[in-house]
């Protein structure tokens, strides 16, 4: 049973005076260590590796965290900026690692505007093999440790929660990209509810917290951490996401990443002291 959960922030869009020697970038990173009860030995998952090897390896050192203590890698969609620094994490180990992840990782990832890009993990299949990591694909919840778990793919029910601007190749077509591949972790934490942490919640927060519910049957929502993807949404958007999440009362909100600027500020003027940043070098104990 889990008994004590600490997240450090490994990469981040944004930084703070306090860990102003660690580097901020577009991208999320996030290690969860994780006191199981079984004596000295913690769990410690990797949730994401940023946009790129130099940086993730920079905050890793400065950190003193070792890449060979890493237990477990999850990776929460298939982005750049999730999973750019996934082959330097894997370089600086000696032993293979298991990485945790929807088959469609690997599928093409692209933007139009203003142009096209390629947006998707900069390696393949293989090269990630090569290197020492083995893939677990999955498209449900997957099991990490008793209480913590993927959500897998995430049912979208909420209208306002949709996926714009993304697209991948299938059939030899470009199609948008609904992003199946996005997921988060759920997490019971005994005594206090359901922890969410998300990558960047393209599937939408809401949708993201109500599954994570469904398929924990945990119902108290006490915190829920990483991108909120709102940053480009309408106020609509941003309000319907700042009333539900009252509603759910969480005691802990940290947005970061791709929740974007204006949204964070309307979710601190409805959620109050609850809702704080994210900032590469955080520490979040429970």
């Amino acid at each position: 049973m889990l008994q004590d959960l600490c997240l450090t922030i490994v990469v981040e869009n944004s930084s703070s005076l306090e860990n102003d020697h660690l580097q901020a970038q577009h991208g999320l990173s996030i290690l969860l260590d994780l006191d199981m009860n079984l004596g000295s030995e913690n769990m410690k998952l990797l949730w994401d590796t940023g946009a790129t090897p130099e940086v993730m390896l920079h905050n890793l050192d400065a950190l003193h965290i070792d890449p060979e203590e890493i237990d477990l890698i999850c990776l929460s969609h298939g982005h750049y900026d999730h999973t750019g620094g996934l082959m330097g994490v894997l370089q600086r180990r000696r032993a293979p690692v298991p990485i945790v992840a929807h088959p469609d990782i690997f599928a093409p990832k692209l933007k139009v505007r203003p142009f096209l890009k390629y947006i998707g993990a900069p390696f393949t299949r293989d090269q990630l093999e090569a290197a020492g990591g083995i893939m677990l694909p999955c498209r449900g919840p997957v099991t990490l440790a008793p209480g913590v778990m993927t959500t897998g793919e995430v049912p979208r029910m909420e209208a306002l929660e949709t996926v714009e601007g993304f697209w991948t190749m299938k059939n030899d077509q470009y199609t948008p990209d609904a992003m199946p591949d996005d997921q988060s972790l759920a997490i019971h934490l005994p005594g206090k509810g359901l922890v969410v942490i998300s990558g960047c919640a393209h599937s939408g927060i809401i949708n993201t917290i109500r599954y994570a519910q469904r398929i924990t049957g945990e119902e108290r929502l006490y915190a829920v951490i990483g991108g909120f993807h709102l940053m480009g949404a309408d106020n609509k958007r941003i309000d319907a996401t700042a009333r539900a999440l009252l509603d759910l009362d969480p005691a802990v909100v940290r947005p970061g990443h791709c929740t974007g600027q204006k949204a964070l500020s309307r979710l601190q003027d409805i959620l109050g002291e609850s809702c704080q940043p994210l900032a590469v070098g955080d520490s979040i104990e429970f």
